[in-house]
């Protein structure tokens, strides 16, 4: 996994240009661009709101909001009596919904943004932002979790900026997760939460969409393209999102696209004429649902007017696809080398004080550190490129009681061996044993319980794995090779269950496969899981989380930033999936693009009374630094996936 690069297609694209990027640039559930054509086109019935407004949007009990740069924040009824008013100059109204109901996000003329609740007792619970240090041409609220608020702000630089939102105290605080380059022209955007998608309109070319996940790579992908490219008649303007479906209404234009997020057939609606002659001429497109019916209000160019117009639109079906979210208790201080450096870590528990617990993590440019539960750098060990590590208990080092980790060397095709004072967790070098491999990679460590016997798993990048027992002496700890075998392409991932014997092993590109992990025992494989839309390549981390009445293994699944839950017990049934996203209240990003995970089930403080897990993250914001390793409280994982 390299750190990653900004990566955007140019806009300005040569005729030939285009019909190759829509050839070979998917664009997911959109799909089927709308013909236009007479026999295709319904009319749809507008009339006139009575409201001064740039934007407006129907609350509840057919009232309207409305925002004006030359004018107040207002709250109408359908007859254009004032309900309510907020003396502010504003544009843009982007809408969600919290446990308190729905809220409003509107920009004022001293570019500030302005948090603010709208109904028929008025305009109410206002948060001000600080002044924004960009001129905007859009924005966006997207909501990842209900913990979670992020808005896009579009400049006219255009670059676009995804900040994270919290309130305190009547102010609003804008804090910058990401920002990343727009194409020419880019003024409205719009983004779909269940399905992550930041939606974005280009003048004159069409609408592209992005993966709206601050985690996630910026690549964008071509909804549709304006003729002869794509099926938009002349041009693309504002968007909306209602029952799944974007609409989009061509700028200048009387024509209006609903696409499927979930595929199916695309449709066109042409708004009725203002007056005989006299098309509308789009300029702004806000929704509300409102029980089978959508009702829009779209702004007219030529008379500055605000029209609305209702659709009938299927239901969305079932949100069940959608990924929740935990957020990090903690997080580790940055990798000294940028890049991909950050890779793999371990957790190991203080017996007598479990909140002194560490956890010792792989720079695999550089060597091993070692943290507390806060994240906090205790030790620094220099011993070159250490890919994976893990950690096992009990053990002893020329007699005396020792707890033992091991580290895939890849400078010298070994085995790195640490020592771990089983009192204070400190971490000390004890040794290499060379294997017979040629790149060494990933690594695991497995403990016989019956005899307590221990065990290093390595592997190497073209699918093999020799099995060593450590063992120890008045010379300290030798390893001996007892078994190999092999996969058909590059695994690194693999995780022991030492209760049941196990040994899980990922195969990147191809599966999850299970066998023996005794030395001496067969070495058939069980497919526990094949890469999917569920589990995506690369298949990376892996561990087993295993207390007295639950045993888990859990998988990085690294192609869409997200952790895979199964059963650690045959037939290792599918429990579920999460991603590890923003902890808004501690600043603390979320993690993506993880190599290495751990997870344990002791208790490990007040922060962790069920167990930790700890996972490398690719990319480190909020601000943006070299990658780190995020922690996350195993009762959070429990209330969203295992027993929601």
């Amino acid at each position: 996994m390299n750190k990653p690069t900004l990566l955007f297609t140019a806009a300005l694209l040569t005729a030939p240009a285009l019909l190759a990027l829509t050839a070979c640039q998917p664009s997911g559930p959109v799909t089927n661009a709308p013909e236009t054509n007479a026999n295709s086109v319904t009319t749809l019935p507008i009339s006139e709101l009575p409201l001064h407004a740039e934007q407006a949007t129907r609350l509840d009990n057919n009232l309207w909001l409305g925002v004006h740069p030359h004018g107040d924040i207002q709250i109408r009824d359908g007859q254009g009596a004032l309900v309510g008013q907020q003396p502010v100059a504003a544009e843009f109204i982007s809408q969600r919904r919290d446990a308190q109901g729905d809220f409003f996000l509107s920009l004022t003329t001293d570019n500030q943004l302005m948090f603010y609740r709208a109904s028929a007792q008025g305009i109410s619970d206002l948060h001000l932002s600080a002044e924004l240090p960009w001129p905007l041409e859009g924005m966006c609220l997207y909501q990842p979790s209900a913990q979670e608020l992020n808005l896009f702000v579009m400049d006219e630089s255009a670059i676009a900026h995804q900040l994270l939102l919290t309130r305190t105290q009547g102010e609003l605080l804008a804090r910058e997760i990401r920002q990343f380059p727009l194409p020419p022209l880019a003024e409205y955007c719009v983004v779909d939460d269940s399905t992550d998608q930041l939606f974005v309109s280009e003048e004159n070319i069409g609408v592209w969409s992005y993966n709206a996940r601050a985690e996630s790579e910026v690549l964008r992908k071509p909804v549709d393209l304006v003729k002869p490219w794509g099926a938009l008649e002349h041009n693309t303007g504002p968007l909306a999102i209602s029952q799944g479906q974007l609409l989009v209404a061509e700028l200048g234009s009387d024509l209006l696209h609903a696409y499927p997020l979930d595929g199916g057939d695309t449709r066109t609606w042409q708004l009725a004429p203002i007056a005989a002659g006299q098309p509308l001429a789009a300029d702004a497109l806000t929704v509300s649902a409102d029980s089978d019916k959508t009702v829009m209000a779209v702004l007219d160019d030529n008379n500055g007017k605000v029209y609305r117009a209702e659709l009938t639109l299927p239901a969305r079906a079932g949100d069940n696809q959608r990924i929740v979210q935990v957020a990090p208790v903690a997080e580790t201080r940055p990798m000294r080398k940028s890049g991909d450096a950050a890779d793999d870590p371990a957790i190991w528990v203080n017996q007598q004080q479990p909140e002194l617990s560490r956890i010792i993590g792989t720079n695999k440019k550089y060597g091993l550190y070692v943290y507390d539960l806060a994240g906090n750098e205790l030790q620094e060990l220099v011993v070159g490129r250490v890919n994976n590590v893990d950690v096992r208990q009990g053990f002893s080092l020329k007699g005396q009681a020792a707890d033992i980790a091991a580290a895939s060397q890849r400078d010298r095709k070994a085995i790195a061996l640490f020592s771990i004072d089983p009192l204070n967790g400190q971490v000390s070098t004890a040794g290499e044993v060379v294997t017979t491999l040629d790149n060494v990679y990933g690594l695991c460590m497995y403990r016989n319980i019956t005899d307590n016997r221990f065990f290093v798993f390595i592997n190497d990048q073209d699918g093999r794995f020799e099995q060593y027992e450590i063992t120890d002496s008045s010379a300290g700890w030798r390893g001996k090779k007892v078994r190999e075998f092999a996969v058909k392409s590059q695994p690194e991932g693999c995780a022991a269950d030492d209760r049941q014997q196990r040994l899980f092993i990922g195969e990147e590109d191809v599966a999850v496969w299970t066998l023996s992990a005794d030395a001496g025992a067969p070495t058939d494989m069980t497919q526990v899981a094949a890469v999917s839309d569920v589990l995506v390549a690369d298949i990376e981390g892996m561990d087993i989380y295993r207390s007295d009445t639950e045993a888990y293994l859990v998988v990085s699944s690294q192609g869409n930033d997200s952790y895979v839950l199964y059963q650690a017990e045959a037939p290792y049934e599918y429990v579920g999936r999460f991603r590890v996203g923003i902890n808004a209240e501690k600043g603390i990003d979320g993690a993506s693009e993880t190599d290495g995970l751990t997870v344990t089930s002791q208790a490990l403080g007040a922060d962790y009374p069920a167990g930790m897990l700890v996972v490398q993250d690719g990319r480190n914001l909020l601000p943006d630094e070299n990658q780190n390793f995020k922690t996350i409280s195993w009762d959070s994982i429990r209330a969203v996936v295992i027993a929601p």
